[in-house]
């Protein structure tokens, strides 16, 4: 996650676990009111019952400090990207749906504010990178309209628990609205690769490229999955992260693991992006 936030306890309940989450500083605060707003609207998803934490309390401790307290599942944790995962991101992207334009959609506006607040955290060879980059996303999805979903902004294998043929998801601190629908697929096969190596090849990119494109035909088949369209979508996506991470660290921090992997990506994207 990109702000602090601490489970402080886990207790066995009645009705199965439960888990205590104790905001420890003013921004831990802010991603539990998200958390909090983000569960209490997935409450009214059928198609997610079960496979999302239920919100059983919120208030404020003794010492001021905010918490929640949600159920929890016990499961297993798989790094492999299964049937399951797709089929809960594509009951997920269609809770919050929208289809557009590019240019209009809030996944555009979220990188051009975020481009605009990274001024000051950034040199002026790094900005010029990044605005390129985001130019070419802008350039390659012109003519294209597609959905952008809901996203849980953190799908990633020690936030999802196997529960035989369904999942269990927890952290929803970072979800946000009309994102790319590729960027929890994305997330989930690279970070893994980000944390253990710090280096990712053009090749491994390319695989997990192949594997999002699988979902987004399966889950949206009424829209065009081109390569340049799968390509553009997956630049958005290390330009989302490399953006979020970089503003709640409030510069851009090369040495962090992820920023740093995918900020090598996003340098060299004539290597695995289409022509």
């Amino acid at each position: 996650m990109n702000v602090s936030s601490q489970s402080v306890l886990v207790r066995a309940a009645r009705h199965g676990r439960q888990i205590v989450k104790t905001a420890v500083d003013a921004r831990a605060g802010r991603l539990l009111a998200r958390e909090a707003k983000w569960l209490r609207e997935l409450e009214s998803v059928p198609e997610l019952e079960g496979q999302v934490p239920r919100l059983l309390d919120e208030g404020t401790d003794p010492q001021g400090r905010p918490y929640l307290v949600m159920t929890a599942l016990p499961g297993s944790e798989s790094r492999a990207f299964t049937g399951s995962h797709a089929r809960f991101l594509a009951s997920l992207g269609k809770a919050r749906f929208r289809a557009t334009d590019f240019e209009v959609s809030g996944c555009c506006q979220w990188l051009q504010r975020g481009l605009r607040r990274l001024e000051s955290g950034a040199t002026p060879k790094a900005r010029a990178t990044l605005e390129q980059a985001y130019h070419d996303c802008e350039t390659a999805l012109l003519y294209w309209t597609g959905p952008y979903v809901l996203s849980q902004g953190d799908f990633a294998p020690w936030n999802v628990r196997n529960l035989g043929s369904q999942l269990f998801v927890l952290e929803w601190g970072n979800a946000r609205t009309e994102a790319s629908p590729l960027d929890d697929v994305l997330h989930y096969l690279m970070v893994q690769h980000a944390l253990r190596s710090r280096v990712i090849s053009a090749a491994v990119l390319q695989a997990a490229m192949r594997r999002a494109g699988e979902f987004a035909v399966e889950a949206y088949p009424e829209w065009s999955w081109r390569p340049q369209v799968i390509g553009a979508l997956s630049l958005v996506y290390l330009l989302g992260v490399v953006l979020g991470r970089s503003l709640a660290a409030g510069r851009l921090d090369r040495a962090d693991p992820v920023t740093g992997a995918y900020w090598k990506l996003v340098e060299n994207r004539s290597a695995w992006m289409p022509a």
